[in-house]
């Protein structure tokens, strides 16, 4: 009995540490791409799922691995709020992504786009003291170009950035298949594609991947699942959002019909503080200029 439990209590601090460790770090991830429509080589970081989280005060430690980067510009894809939280209220939060904002905008431009904890503002009004539009528009003025099912087209690189905000039927839990006409309401949602630009979706459920590289979206960035939560060696992420196990997409870099995605494990957490084996993430992705003839 005495053996049982100290292998009990030892696995109990060994997972404690774990959890403590990753809620609290993040790794930086590299990628490296190339396209015959970027003009010259980019640098941009992706922040996602951040929910408010402070790495060190007032996310200095987040601030200096970004200059550490020297990022051409910042994507945040959604969540860095969040809309459910034990122990905080919701408008911390948005102060602590404001600030974010306000810090790297200083220093570099910063596209974000929507993800469903900012958009629950916006589904359930009445859970919260300030409006969706109140919230965006802080973002904005912070110095975030907020793409809220909206584009922005750096013509100097060749790059056209897309913001999706998804209806909230397609965050439900017991959604499951593809979006419903895929191409006509991406299109409707964000605007037709301009080929001979590099198109960069960002979508942040990585649910719809095929979706959006069937529509033709050059690179999707999504976040969302957190990595799984607790990552397993040779199997990946355990869990998604809608409580499903081991789903498709839960990070890394994928190819679907012949389009990049990458999908972020994100930054922080929300309700409950817990990740196993999946340290926060900040992805950094090179474009560069692809000058091979046939």
């Amino acid at each position: 009995m005495g053996f049982i439990l100290f292998i009990f209590s030892a696995c109990f601090a060994f997972f404690t540490g774990v959890i403590i460790s990753d809620v609290n770090d993040f790794c930086v991830t590299r990628y490296r791409l190339k396209s015959k429509k970027i003009k010259k080589r980019v640098r941009f970081v992706q922040i996602t799922d951040l929910h408010g989280k402070e790495f060190g005060p007032d996310n200095k430690r987040l601030v200096a691995a970004v200059d550490r980067l020297k990022p051409d510009f910042v994507i945040m894809s959604g969540d860095i709020m969040s809309g459910k939280n034990l122990g905080r209220t919701s408008e911390s939060t948005v102060d602590t992504a404001e600030s974010l904002i306000r810090k790297l905008s200083l220093k570099y431009p910063i596209y974000f786009a929507p993800g469903n904890h900012e958009q629950r503002v916006e589904w359930l009004p009445d859970l919260f003291s300030f409006t969706y539009k109140e919230m965006m528009e802080r973002f904005a003025k912070a110095g975030a170009t907020v793409l809220d099912n909206d584009e922005y087209i750096r013509r100097g690189d060749g790059i056209c950035i897309k913001g999706l905000a998804l209806h909230k039927d397609y965050y439900l839990k017991n959604r499951k298949g593809r979006l419903r006409l895929p191409f006509a309401y991406l299109d409707s949602a964000v605007g037709e594609l301009d080929e001979k630009y590099f198109n960069i979706l960002i979508a942040h459920t990585p649910e719809y991947i095929r979706d959006y590289a069937g529509w033709g979206a050059d690179l999707t960035l999504s976040g969302h699942y957190h990595g799984g939560i607790m990552k397993l060696p040779f199997i990946g992420g355990v869990i998604s959002p809608k409580y499903r196990l081991f789903p498709e997409y839960t990070f890394g870099m994928f190819n679907e019909c012949g389009k990049k995605q990458i999908v972020s494990c994100g930054m922080g957490t929300h309700t409950l503080p817990v990740r196993v084996f999946n340290p926060g993430e900040l992805v950094c992705v090179d474009l560069l200029p692809d000058r091979r003839t046939k």
